[in-house]
């Protein structure tokens, strides 16, 4: 089971610009390279290839001092990030969908120093109070849990702090079975509803943060353009962003790790969240309608964090044997979870009432259970008549065989 480890860097003056020249050398070379295989195409009809560049780098290494100074790995790591970005291209293309060619890169865009065999490039003390980094020296590092072996590896730096990133293998820990299993509804006014009937509030970071967000957006928008208080200010807005992100992050590792704890499978709907956030705009030709609502919609969607929660919960159920199971979201909040009656009138804002049998409660708890008996259904046969598309056991996904607790345990 693969996981990313990240540990906070706290280089010296020396080391931090040891560490930025490196980041100025690697994005000059793939600036430089990307730069050589538009013109070999476009004056001489000739496709450079990766091994090529790896070759030319070889051999200015030995007359530029300055490209000699960056550990090599990170220099080849750029000439295969371009090569990645070029077959992506050309993928693109043949597909017929609208390919966007590789860009040079700005500073302020490339923050990144790859390792490819981090293994043996950083070194770790006994005790992991420092690390050994290529050409900048030991640097001191957050204290926290160890970090086991390792392959890949990053340096990021991120609004002025550096990161260090470590691709490890960790084993699967088992956790003791519990017996249970819980549907799981997302939402805006409630964050998770279960099937049980618990509710789990939303606690709208971005709303709280508002006030200050816009005061600094305020005090961007009012700097001269280029000029050095407006890079502070821009700083300062984004370590505001920063500061929700992680606060939003936090919250969504508590509320994973009691779900996982605590049940043995769990069922999702297979949400499509770039659709659902798309904008309303249009086009000029054809323009959208209540376009600002639907803004309003969709940043009530990303700041409640509905792919943040799923992949914790994803994740956290991996690493603890746990299951977990996406059906189809097509009517779960039209759908009755005592007879199964779909209709529209069932749902009237928070509260579900059943047009047929009246059956009432929280309408993010009901579609919750909808979700867990779709998920308990057996799928209907291959062979299913066109008519029976209605029936809710074919809201299962292809992926999600049925799911019982022994399966779960």
């Amino acid at each position: 089971m693969k996981r990313i480890e990240t540990v906070r860097l706290y280089p010296t003056a020396s080391q931090d610009a040891a560490l930025h020249h490196a980041l100025h050398v690697t994005r000059h070379l793939y600036n430089a390279a990307l730069q050589q295989r538009k013109d070999a195409y476009r004056l001489r009809a000739i496709s450079v290839s990766m091994k090529m560049q790896y070759a030319e780098v070889t051999a200015l290494r030995k007359e530029s001092a300055h490209l000699a100074g960056v550990y090599r790995e990170c220099e080849d790591a750029v000439l295969r990030r371009l090569d990645v970005a070029m077959q992506a291209f050309f993928r693109r293309c043949k597909r017929g969908e609208t390919p966007g060619f590789p860009r040079y890169k700005a500073a302020r865009r490339w923050r990144q120093i790859t390792y490819p065999h981090g293994d043996r490039a950083l070194v770790f003390d006994a005790p992991q109070h420092r690390v050994r980094i290529p050409g900048v020296g030991s640097v001191k590092l957050r204290k926290g849990r160890a970090v086991p072996p390792f392959g890949r590896a990053w340096l990021v730096c991120k609004l002025g702090c550096w990161y260090a990133q470590f691709e490890c293998e960790r084993a699967i820990e088992p956790l003791p079975a519990t017996g249970r299993a819980v549907g799981l509804d997302r939402g805006v006014n409630v964050l998770l509803a279960t099937s049980e009937g618990e509710l789990i509030a939303n606690p709208r970071h971005v709303l709280k943060a508002r006030l200050r967000v816009e005061r600094a957006q305020r005090v961007v928008a009012k700097r001269k353009r280029r000029g050095k208080n407006r890079r502070k200010t821009i700083d300062v807005l984004a370590r505001l962003h920063e500061q929700v992100a992680r606060q939003r992050r936090d919250y969504a590792h508590k509320v994973s790790r009691a779900l996982v704890d605590a049940n043995d499978a769990l069922v999702f709907e297979d949400l499509r969240l770039r659709n659902m956030t798309r904008s309303a705009k249009g086009s000029v030709e054809d323009p959208g309608r209540n376009v600002a609502a639907k803004a309003g919609l969709n940043r009530a969607l990303l700041d409640a964090g509905f792919g943040t929660i799923a992949q914790l919960i994803a994740e956290k159920a991996e690493s603890a044997a746990r299951r977990v199971t996406y059906v189809d979201p097509k009517y779960t909040s039209q759908t009755c979870a005592a007879c199964g009656h779909v209709a529209k009138e069932n749902r009237c804002r928070l509260q579900f009432v059943c047009v047929a049998c009246s059956h009432a409660e929280h309408a993010d708890v009901n579609a919750a259970r909808v979700i867990l008996k779709r998920a308990q259904l057996e799928p209907l046969a291959s062979r299913a008549a066109v008519a029976d598309g209605s029936d809710p056991r074919t809201a299962l996904t292809s992926s999600g065989p049925r799911l019982t607790l022994h399966d779960a345990a």
